[in-house]
């Protein structure tokens, strides 16, 4: 039995697949996000600053200073863990106006990992009958929320956006993102923005595939003005696309 994958509108029964899916996407970027800080100018500074303190204020032997250094590293990376969870949480009490999901049919028994196996995708409902679906396990994938944009006329903000990070991205991303488009197209939007951060290397390139723009880059503070992450804010024409994609079918006619 082959492996599947249904494109469907959010249901309220999904809530809690989609928060832990949320959670656990936002969580698998704290060990990335932690090596790069560990090689930021404001990590060496805390380590002298605090070796200072303890030396001339306090009198502890220059050899025992050397001991502030896993404290350090301990306390960042506490910083770190604790900065992300604050974000998926956020995230997960954050209620969806219009989402998808990605749900995943696999047998019982499956030996390949996901992202070795082929899957076909069904957009709305699956072509089989309950008898054949009740042979396989099902679990939300992915999920991704749009909304009317605050502050851009006729605009629409992507937002809520995981993915199991054992499956493959593109594959599953980009007909999700589709659906989106048309969504949002059918609603009178012209166009899709969304932000990434400095950390998602495989999401920039699929979004620079997809026709996303760069529209900003900015830093988001952390702590102040010494700890920043770069933010990527991008836009995505959806009148131009939907132009692109009409020529195409009449060129294929």
């Amino acid at each position: 039995m082959q492996p599947f994958i249904v494109i469907r509108n959010y249901r309220d029964d999904d809530e809690l697949k989609c928060q832990e899916l949320v959670r656990d996407y936002i969580m698998s970027f704290v060990k990335r996000s932690f090596y790069c800080f560990c090689f930021r100018e404001i990590t060496l500074q805390f380590i002298v600053i605090t070796w200072a303190i303890l030396f001339i204020f306090i009198g502890v032997p220059l050899q025992f200073c050397a001991m502030t250094i896993p404290g350090c590293i301990f306390f960042l990376f506490s910083g770190t863990y604790f900065s992300f969870y604050a974000k998926a949480v956020e995230l997960m009490r954050t209620k969806p106006s219009q989402s998808l999901v990605a749900e995943c049919y696999e047998p019982f028994i499956f030996r390949l990992k996901p992202r070795e196996a082929t899957y076909q995708i069904f957009l709305d409902e699956s072509p089989y009958e309950q008898s054949y679906l009740n042979k396989f396990r099902k679990k939300i994938i992915a999920t991704v929320s749009v909304k009317k944009h605050n502050s851009l006329y006729n605009a629409a903000w992507m937002y809520r956006f995981a993915m199991a990070p054992d499956y493959p991205f593109q594959r599953i991303a980009e007909p999700m993102l589709n659906l989106v488009s048309k969504k949002c197209v059918a609603n009178g939007c012209i166009s899709l923005e969304c932000t990434i951060s400095e950390w998602q290397e495989e999401e920039r390139d699929f979004y620079d595939n997809m026709g996303f723009i760069t529209r900003q880059i900015y830093h988001k503070q952390v702590i102040g003005s010494s700890l920043t992450v770069m933010k990527t804010l991008l836009t995505y024409d959806l009148h131009a696309n939907e132009i692109s994609e009409h020529s195409k079918l009449e060129t294929i006619k």
